[in-house]
């Protein structure tokens, strides 16, 4: 099986980031999420969001391919990891390279530190990664309140 690639995401990804996030978080997240907030959470979700993020939200997006197709991606704002999705399916091992590449991309900035609010169901993965549990509190996606852990590493 081939590397994984990590390049910027442009525009012409929304479309593929977007079908990959809802799998991801249909697939990955259930069970630390009930069905009815998994629908809530993606409900508002579509390609044109992504696109907007990407270029006049102040995300900056990385994807990661393997044989030329999106199997991953990142979401950073300033010092914040906004999202770090993978697919489900040929995904695996792809969120421990966008995460090595989001946290070159923020030293590149000039910061010593990554903040994140983790699902519940990714909290794991983060502190294998070194993060450190800072607060639990919650975010709202599609009317409904969900909750997260609050995680910091010092780069």
């Amino acid at each position: 099986m081939a590397a994984f690639t990590i390049r910027p995401a442009t525009p012409a990804d929304a479309e593929a980031l977007c079908v990959l996030h809802k799998a991801s978080v249909r697939a990955l997240c259930w069970g630390a999420y009930t069905t009815e907030e998994i629908e809530a959470w993606l409900r508002d979700r579509e390609p044109q969001g992504f696109r907007h993020a990407m270029t006049d939200g102040g995300e900056t997006m990385l994807v990661a391919e393997r044989d030329g197709a999106v199997v991953g991606f990142a979401s950073i704002k300033g010092t914040v990891l906004f999202g770090l999705y993978v697919d489900p399916a040929t995904g695996r091992g792809a969120g421990r390279v966008l995460l090595l590449a989001a946290e070159d991309e923020v030293r590149r900035r000039g910061a010593s530190v990554l903040s994140l609010q983790a699902t519940l169901n990714a909290v794991p993965f983060y502190r294998q990664h070194g993060f450190m549990r800072q607060d639990r509190s919650t975010v709202r996606r599609g009317g409904r309140d969900l909750a997260v852990l609050d995680m910091t590493k010092t780069l």
